[in-house]
Order: C-alpha cells, then sequence, then structure tokens
C-alpha cells in the first residue's frame, strides 16, 4: 500500500474492471460496508470519489443493468447485494450521475430504462428462496436521491411537488415510472413488490390509480396487512 490515497475515478476503468470493483469482493459486515468502496481490490485507500467523465459512467451503468442477466450469476448474492448498496449508497451516490445535466438526458434515460432488466432477467428468473434487499431498497435509495437533488434543493422544491418541477426534471420522473410500472407488468411477486415499493416513493400523479388497479386485481388474495401496505404504496407513505 502507497503512503497518500489515491482519487477514486471510475471514468479511468474499462467495464470489466467497474464491474469487478463493485462485486468481485470479499464480503463485510454491514458497519464496515461505508468505507468499503473507498479501497480498491486490493485494499489500497482512496480519497473522495471524482467523476472526470460522467458519461463514462452512466455508460458503465447501463451495460451494467442491460446484462444483468449475464452478469449477476457470477457473483453471490451477498456479493450483488454489497455492490449494489455501494453504487446508490451514501458514499458513492453514483444516482447524482442521472440528474447531471453534463450527460446527455438521452443517455440517461437510456439508464433510467435499462434498470428493468435487473428486475426481469435477473430477479423475477432467480431460485432464491430469499431474494437480497437492494433489490427492494433500489428505487428508494434512487428517488431519495431525485427528489434531494441539488437544484430541486436550491429552488425549496418540496419532494411529491411534481407542478414545481422543471422539464428535464419531470422527464425523468416519467421515465421512472414507465420503469416502474413495467416491471410490475412482470410475472413473479418478488420483482411486483420492488416495483409497488417503489411507485410508493415515486410523487408520480399517475402512482395512485395504477396501484389501485392493482389492489383492485388482487384484493380477492390480500390479508388485512397487505391491503395495509399496498394502501401506502399507493399514497406514498410507505417507508
Amino acid at each position: 500500500m502507497s503512503d497518500y490515497p489515491k482519487i477514486l475515478d471510475l471514468s479511468n476503468k474499462n467495464f470489466e474492471q467497474f464491474e469487478e470493483f463493485f462485486f468481485k469482493r470479499d464480503v463485510v459486515p454491514d458497519e464496515k460496508q461505508f468505507e468499503y468502496f473507498f479501497t480498491d481490490l486490493a485494499g489500497e485507500l482512496y480519497e473522495e470519489p471524482l467523476h472526470s467523465s460522467p458519461i463514462v459512467v452512466v455508460e458503465h451503468l447501463n451495460k451494467l443493468f442491460s446484462e444483468f442477466g449475464r452478469i449477476a450469476p457470477k457473483y453471490s448474492l451477498a456479493q450483488l447485494d454489497q455492490g449494489i448498496w455501494g453504487i446508490w449508497g451514501e458514499n458513492l451516490r453514483l444516482n447524482e450521475l442521472l440528474w447531471d445535466s453534463s450527460v446527455s438526458i438521452e443517455k440517461r434515460v437510456q439508464c433510467i430504462r435499462s434498470m428493468y432488466y435487473v428486475y426481469s432477467e435477473f430477479v423475477s428468473k432467480s431460485k432464491a428462496e430469499v431474494m437480497v434487499n437492494c433489490f427492494d431498497m433500489w428505487w428508494d435509495l434512487i428517488l431519495h436521491g431525485f427528489w434531494f437533488q441539488q437544484k430541486l434543493f436550491e429552488r425549496h422544491v418540496k419532494m411529491g411537488d411534481v407542478s414545481a418541477l422543471d422539464a428535464e426534471s419531470r422527464q425523468l420522473l416519467d421515465v421512472m415510472f414507465d420503469t416502474l410500472k413495467q416491471i410490475l407488468a412482470l410475472p413473479d411477486e418478488r420483482t411486483r413488490r420492488c416495483a409497488l415499493h417503489g411507485l410508493g416513493h415515486l410523487h408520480h400523479p399517475a402512482v395512485r390509480e395504477t396501484v389501485q388497479l392493482f389492489i383492485d386485481s388482487q384484493k380477492m388474495h390480500l390479508t388485512e396487512q397487505g391491503l395495509r401496505w399496498l394502501k401506502q404504496c399507493r399514497d406514498g407513505t410507505v417507508m
């Protein structure tokens, strides 16, 4: 290990290096994961992250999600869970690149749409009896970043105030809604639950009708607790 920390620039990694940086790691306890992605695979410490080319990182994310069905089986569920929390978690916050106007809106929309394949090609086809929680929390982490992005914070836009969004932010919100609606349509209970949880944090004007239609289609099979949770997703009050 060197005496001085290095700058973490994910833009300088090719796709294989990017993938392995997040997933090809030993699994560590939760309390160690916050700082874990400030080290490379050899344990050498990085300084604060810098993205000299945000478009490269967004393109890496797009490829990762689009090909998740091929990539994910190379790793354990625990490695995937740890890596996804590394991507979206508070330390690296790569979700901020989805709101970065230095990257074309087309690239960012493509990246959001590619997240569908994480659920259609991996989660829905997984044989695991219990799925790790990164897929359930995926949209919670992204949407918290969306509603608290710097430009909205500076304009005092409150969470859920869709009328106050600029045109670009509204476009991204619509794309996230469309993607979550696609995931909700998958014939798998786990993916549907992930989508409903995401819709509950989206605060899009079409969420209420979408979730109510789902409730109506499932009401014969719902427990009281299940119905209560779905209503929270519908009303945007889910935790």
